[in-house]
């Protein structure tokens, strides 16, 4: 029997989403191979009494656990050494503030499985992006409505489930002439796309978009092809463009005049050129509100100078003096939306999508020896870094 506890999160981070629901933990229960114990908490969008209703014991700790599952990056001085832990780590890019936790990954030989690594067919299999793209647009649009006094919004904590924000938002349609732009067309810009209809948004296609002729709220959505270009004046591809990314540059600000809303959905790391840089910024930059849910910092939106949070979502950054400020203090500005755990806003709904890969892709082969899709995932074991994560030998020397 495979003894699977589900962590306490992290309580500096403050996520409450759990990667298994009351009701999955009691079906793979029901499995004599799989027994599922919750480790208490008060944070957790599922109370204890709602495990213990399923039939789910509730423990203080997980030293009898075989595997801990967790979400985001587990308390680096309370790991179980010799456990196997699957979390989203944030190691993989070499990310400075995750470095200690995987020296003590390394320290106390613990198997460390990344979600963010689990693939099929090239395509990741655990991913929110969606709720990301949901909740990330929604503070984006609160955002810009806030800036300049034109409707107030709840937050997203107001609405019990995603069910009932849409029904909100189909109720209480916005008709202000808005102008958004998504960059990117993965899981994130489709949740971006989807919460943007039930606001009232209608999707166009660029070239209408560009025309800037409309007097409702609309929104397009750009690919890479659309506004990156090649320096030599070949026409793009993209397999050129992921293999020698420094022959393209970025032509987003010619294409994003008389956007009021960005809302950046696309996958960025450093060899790639940004949508745009700080000192290319003119007059002609309309964008007041950045919806940065890749949130790179100092990435592909170079404006994106830290991560906000859920309790202080928004900053403003002033073009003029290239310095941060605080959020709304006047219309001079562009106010960011930062928050690098966006799906943590509707936990509930995020976290029951995040049980059903699971139960569909990780537990039923965690008994299965050697599984490639698990095993291509694995970034530590034994002490040590797995071939494939080899490249992190510096960052944890």
């Amino acid at each position: 029997m495979i003894r699977i506890g589900i962590t306490k999160e992290n309580i500096e981070i403050g996520d409450v989403r759990s990667p298994l629901n009351p009701r999955q933990s009691k079906k793979i229960n029901s499995d004599i191979n799989f027994n599922v114990e919750v480790q208490s908490s008060n944070l957790r969008c599922f109370e204890d009494n709602e495990f213990e209703h399923e039939g789910v014991r509730v423990v203080k700790k997980l030293n009898n656990s075989d595997i801990i599952f967790g979400i985001k990056e587990a308390d680096k001085d309370k790991l179980i050494k010799n456990k196997t832990y699957f979390m989203f780590s944030h190691t993989i890019k070499k990310q400075p503030h995750n470095r200690n936790l995987l020296i003590q990954i390394l320290k106390k030989k613990i198997k460390l499985i990344d979600y963010e690594c689990l693939k099929k067919r090239g395509k990741r299999i655990v991913a929110f992006g969606k709720y990301a793209g949901i909740a990330g647009t929604y503070n984006s649009v609160m955002a810009f409505g806030k800036k300049f006094d034109l409707f107030n919004l709840n937050r997203l904590s107001h609405f019990k489930n995603k069910k009932e924000l849409y029904s909100f938002l189909e109720n209480n349609p916005i008709s202000h002439k808005i102008r958004t732009l998504i960059v990117g067309n993965g899981r994130v810009a489709k949740g971006a796309s989807e919460i943007l209809k039930y606001f009232g948004f209608k999707n166009v296609k660029l070239n209408e978009y560009k025309n800037n002729s409309h007097n409702y709220p609309v929104f397009s959505t750009i690919k890479t092809s659309d506004y990156m270009e090649n320096i030599t004046g070949n026409k793009f591809s993209k397999t050129d463009y992921y293999n020698n990314p420094k022959d393209y540059k970025s032509n987003f600000l010619k294409l994003s005049k008389n956007t009021d809303i960005l809302i950046n959905a696309s996958y960025w790391d450093p060899r790639y050129p940004r949508l745009f840089e700080k000192d290319k910024i003119d007059d002609t930059f309309s964008i007041k509100v950045i919806g940065d849910i890749s949130c790179d910092i100092k990435g592909s939106v170079p404006l994106t100078e830290f991560a906000s949070t859920i309790k202080k979502p928004f900053f403003d950054y002033c073009l003029k003096t290239k310095r941060v400020k605080k959020a709304f203090e006047n219309d001079n500005t562009v106010t960011m939306m930062t928050i690098d755990n966006l799906p943590s806003e509707l936990p509930r709904d995020s976290s029951n999508y995040f049980g059903k890969i699971l139960m569909t892709y990780v537990i039923p082969f965690l008994n299965e020896p050697n599984n490639r899709i698990i095993e291509n995932a694995t970034i530590a074991k034994n002490g040590n870094l797995t071939k494939k994560y080899e490249y992190l030998k510096d960052y944890v020397s």
